[in-house]
């Protein structure tokens, strides 16, 4: 793959990646967050990973940095980051916060033992 497929971009407000086949079966059971308002803002108070399902986006963070985010890509945005949403596509997502229970609940049973 070349950087370009790969989609990868990263800041010190977020990474995004292109989804790899083991990023989607990581996803099972998270949170699933839909919406078509063309525009919002959001303070992010804890670290979020998520996976766009459809949709475009494009966030701007509050020192003017921009990524845009579409259907396959993975956007980790990191807490104390603050972004505007310009969403061009309706957009659906699946998100799950870093600091959750949940979170660390389903990395241990990703964990793939040989003794199972």
């Amino acid at each position: 793959m070349t950087r370009l497929t790969e989609r990868l971009l990263d800041s010190t407000h977020f990474k995004r990646r292109k989804a790899t086949e083991d990023t989607k079966r990581k996803i099972d059971g998270w949170e699933i967050w839909e919406c078509a308002d063309p525009a919002f803002s959001y303070d992010y108070d804890r670290t979020v990973t998520m996976y766009v399902h459809k949709g475009a986006a494009v966030l701007t963070f509050a020192d003017g940095e921009a990524v845009d985010i579409q259907a396959g890509d993975t956007l980790t945005v990191q807490a104390g980051a603050s972004a505007s949403w310009v969403i061009s596509e309706p957009i659906c997502n699946s998100y799950m916060y870093h600091d959750t229970f949940m979170s660390a609940t389903k990395r241990a049973d990703q964990v793939r033992w040989q003794d199972r």
